[in-house]
């Protein structure tokens, strides 16, 4: 279908779950490769010389010691071979570490710390020889084989270069002492794993790209996909839609609640409806306040529970229309509406034939007037 290619990028929870869940990391071992090898000749550069000394002064030791006579024979021989052992792997401990050190913060970097079990876990769809058939000719098998051809090409051709070049200086070698002649090879050598670490790192950078674009290619979505995604994450529209409306009938329910205890509803005069609540004799200092407002329909609803509890409706178009734009539900009237609002509220007593006393504290000027 077409709805279920996978086109889209995948979405930030789809590569969480994917680390997280799943295990998939960006990941080159090429690069893993590359940096060791590069690594561990660097170290050996720098170490080769004290290595080299220190293994040939403990066979130097081990020989001379071999040469004495001794008692028990076995024993002391057993001894010796042990100490050389042991001299050994303390030489070689320290190149050990530091390769090791190397792979290990190399895939770190690469994985960005993440540590799981997941992908070694044993899947049964890898019995299935169809899988092992179409992995056989996948893009990832192709470019396996091509980097075993340019790294196995790659070696021939340094390595013949370099000796082809040192033939005349390995033929004399015969002739010079051997210290000199293994120096020579040491250095010969190094040079061909220095070329060809060269190499490799290119290698593995054309690999990272590879890797990148596979694994965002796994990663990718269908359209299908992201919607369900969405709703997991956000709910689901239809859902939160009736919700809102649910809310939006509940704020309405409460605002016509109010609507009887106005003292006044201005109209306009079927589009718009605003019902106003002021008690002079309660709060001096504050404003009438918007206690339900509508448009349309409800405005029509607003004004009917209105008639049928008493409250007095006036019609003044362009006062409705400002109330209902400039003032939200529950607040006081802003004072450029003062005077408007004022008219309106002693048409309302002057209908009703209610007289009242202003307090002395109402006829002060309000604040902001």
């Amino acid at each position: 279908m077409p709805g279920d290619d996978k086109t889209e990028k995948a979405t930030p929870k789809k590569r969480r779950d994917a680390r997280e869940k799943e295990g998939q990391v960006l990941q080159s071992n090429e690069v893993v490769i590359a940096v060791s090898i590069l690594g561990t000749f660097s170290a050996l550069a720098v170490l080769g010389s004290y290595m080299f000394i220190t293994l040939s002064n403990t066979f130097s030791d081990c020989i001379r010691q071999v040469g004495e006579p001794y008692e028990n024979e076995l024993s002391t021989y057993t001894h010796i071979f042990l100490n050389v052992i042991l001299k050994c792997f303390m030489i070689v401990l320290p190149l050990c570490v530091i390769i090791a050190l190397i792979v290990v913060i190399t895939v770190m970097a690469q994985t960005k710390g993440l540590f799981t079990m997941k992908p070694l876990k044993p899947k049964f769809s890898k019995l299935n020889p169809l899988n092992g058939i179409k992995k056989m000719f996948s893009a990832q098998s192709a470019v396996g084989i091509l980097k075993g051809i340019i790294e196995l090409s790659a070696i021939i051709f340094v390595a013949y270069g370099q000796i082809e070049s040192r033939m005349t200086e390995i033929v004399s070698l015969v002739d010079t002492e051997p210290i000199y002649a293994v120096a020579y090879i040491a250095n010969t050598i190094f040079s061909i794993v220095m070329l060809l670490c060269i190499i490799f790192v290119f290698v593995a950078a054309g690999d990272y790209l590879f890797q990148w674009y596979q694994y965002e290619k796994n990663l990718k979505m269908s359209k299908q996909e992201v919607k369900d995604e969405y709703k997991q994450t956000e709910g689901d529209p239809q859902i939160k839609g009736k919700i809102k409306q649910k809310q939006r009938e509940m704020a309405q329910q409460r605002m016509m609640e109010q609507v009887p205890s106005a003292d006044v509803v201005v109209r306009n005069p079927t589009h718009y409806a605003v019902a106003l609540k002021y008690d002079i004799t309660l709060s001096a200092y504050s404003a009438p306040v918007v206690v339900a407002k509508g448009m349309d329909a409800l405005a029509l609803k607003i004004i009917k529970i209105a008639e049928e509890n008493n409250v007095y409706i006036t019609e003044n178009r362009p006062l409705a229309r400002e109330l209902y734009e400039t003032v939200d539900l529950g607040r006081e009237i802003p004072s450029t509406l003062f005077n408007a609002v004022a008219i309106v509220i002693s048409e309302m007593y002057n209908a009703k034939g209610i007289s009242y006393d202003i307090p002395e504290a109402a006829t002060r000027k309000r604040p902001g007037m």
